[in-house]
């Protein structure tokens, strides 16, 4: 998938979802951002560093446990929260404050969807 199509699919889901505080998709491997867009000054490349990191391990724990890589996860914070989807080459993240609580549900599956694409 391309920059433009996974920028474009990730604008339509921060359209659909207002309480969405930012989208990032980055490189499975590197963690390098390839697209990102949040609605605060926040630092896109270190954010998707540390979800890959979270990503990575989940997997290593995945394989010690012989349960296989991380498909998807949710982190709540104590003030919102992170959704994380991966793939062999791409990383989403979802950022939502504590008012996006019902909306997860509806992040996940979007992410998940353009990460089959």
């Amino acid at each position: 998938m391309s920059k433009e199509e996974i920028e474009k699919k990730l604008a339509e889901l921060m359209d659909i979802v207002p309480e969405c505080e930012g989208l990032i998709a980055a490189d499975a491997k590197s963690g390098k951002v390839i697209v990102g867009q949040t609605i605060t000054e926040m630092d896109h490349e270190k954010i998707a560093k540390s979800c890959t990191a979270i990503i990575k391990d989940s997997n290593t724990l995945g394989t010690d446990i012989n349960k296989g890589g991380l498909k998807n996860t949710t982190i709540e914070l104590e003030e919102g929260f992170a959704v994380l989807v991966g793939s062999e080459k791409l990383v989403l993240i979802a950022l939502a404050g504590t008012d996006g609580k019902s909306s997860l549900g509806l992040l996940k599956r979007n992410l998940i969807s353009i990460s089959n694409l």
